[in-house]
């Protein structure tokens, strides 16, 4: 227990202490300001009860759909993204995982966070996509080393 210069108990906790010392520590008379919707709940809402119609729907998805969206970064190539959902791809990491034991043919790290690398570019050599021959595992920080890694190829 602190005893302060004019023979008061120090306060145990910031509050206590900003008290002692006459300082205001809460946000009195602070009220936080609520977003457009907190504001109008409801029926106080004036689109309440309301529906959009299907065309209108329609027309809202279109105007936010790729490039047009705000948070767009490019983004991967939808032809390439079906590619990697094709049952071939999985079947074909599967059993590149299963050859090399599930471990990392870097640095020997078992299990984990595992990536299927192409030998070979996956973009430059269609032919070779599936080819066992032409995949090891590697562990994700392995992976990122690698000349090859997220597609540029140097």
């Amino acid at each position: 227990m602190k005893i302060c210069k004019d023979g008061r108990i120090w306060g145990q906790n910031n509050k206590e202490a900003g008290r002692h010392l006459g300082i205001a520590t809460g946000k009195s008379g602070y009220r936080k300001r609520g977003t457009a919707s907190e504001v109008k709940e409801g029926q106080d809402n004036p689109f309440y009860g309301k529906t959009h119609t299907m065309e209108t729907r329609v027309k809202m998805s279109e105007a936010k759909k790729g490039t047009k969206h705000p948070r767009w970064k490019g983004g991967i190539s939808s032809r390439q993204s079906k590619l990697r959902g094709q049952i071939e791809f999985k079947l074909w990491r599967g059993t590149v995982f299963a050859r090399d034991n599930w471990t990392c043919q870097e640095c020997g790290k078992q299990g984990g966070r595992l990536n299927a690398h192409h030998l070979k570019p996956f973009a430059q050599y269609p032919e070779l996509r599936f080819a066992i021959d032409n995949g090891t595992t590697l562990c994700y920080e392995c992976h990122k080393k690698t000349e090859n890694y997220g597609g540029s190829v140097k």
